[in-house]
């Protein structure tokens, strides 16, 4: 019963986690099992070449695993295992914690490191680009300032800031009154107590969503118009075609009094509801 338990596999594998090769394993149990012997046996024992059986030997007693009796023929003795094993989990316990401490150490380093440099990068990126763009910004439109804008994506993008910019009054019409990309902009405007103004063909979800946030005029008319007009604050406008994929933002005053005319027209034929 008691060689069945040491050659259990989970004794093998756990001698081999304490780090002995799979020959050391070998002949450490086998000595355990006959306490001691010489060479020649626990080579024909461990089928380990006759060879290679003493350098494993060796090996075995750097480890304190066994002692060498100084007979002949020389004898090998295995150290009790709870002594042998005691000292063994202490080397690799120390030597793992020290490991342990010393990849801790160069990950926080390399950690820091990183930091440092993904923070340095954002200032240097963030001091040169916001300083072109804030040129950029500051460059007062001409009289015929218009920007031919293309793309669905790219509509709505200039739409959404054009509608942040206000600090009075935002008139708009959008094509099929879906305003499901302008909502969220037009409350935060709102809420800054900027004043909206909608005028739609169809009280869709959208348009009701909005109900509390802007005033809402309502043409009934078999031939609506279908395109976007956007005004903010009497100095900027913009225009989107009616499917969407084509439009032009402007500060020029003879082009934002078309808009608002054409705006101001329609409205006319309009009711103002109540949601």
């Amino acid at each position: 019963m008691l060689v069945k338990k040491v050659n259990a596999p989970e004794i093998k594998k756990a001698l081999e986690t304490l780090g002995l090769t799979q020959y050391e394993t070998k002949t450490y149990i086998s000595l355990v099992e006959k306490n001691k012997s010489d060479a020649k046996t626990l080579s024909k024992l461990t089928q380990i070449p006759r060879s290679k059986i003493y350098e494993v030997l060796t090996r075995l007693e750097k480890k304190k695993l066994i002692e060498i009796e100084k007979n002949r023929p020389t004898l090998f003795k295995s150290i009790k295992p709870s002594i042998a094993v005691e000292k063994i989990e202490t080397q690799l316990k120390e030597y793992l914690t020290k490991e342990y401490k010393a990849q801790k150490s160069i990950i926080e380093t390399n950690f820091n490191k990183k930091m440092q440099e993904i923070t340095a990068a954002k200032n240097i990126i963030l001091n040169q680009l916001d300083k072109i763009y804030e040129k950029t910004e500051d460059i007062e439109p001409s009289e015929v300032f218009v920007l031919i804008i293309r793309g669905k994506n790219s509509l709505k993008n200039h739409a959404q800031e054009l509608i942040l910019k206000a600090t009075q009054n935002i008139q708009l019409m959008i094509p099929t009154d879906d305003f499901c990309n302008l909502e969220s902009v037009i409350k935060t405007a709102v809420s800054k107590g900027v004043k909206a103004k909608l005028f739609v063909h169809n009280l869709t979800d959208s348009v009701k969503r909005l109900k509390d946030s802007a005033e809402i005029f309502i043409e009934d008319s078999p031939f609506p118009t279908n395109c976007g007009i956007i005004l903010v604050d009497d100095e900027t406008g913009m225009f989107i075609s009616d499917n969407c994929t084509v439009g032009f933002k402007t500060s020029s005053k003879s082009a934002l009094t078309v808009l608002s005319k054409f705006y101001e027209h329609e409205l006319e034929e309009s009711v103002k509801v109540k949601l």
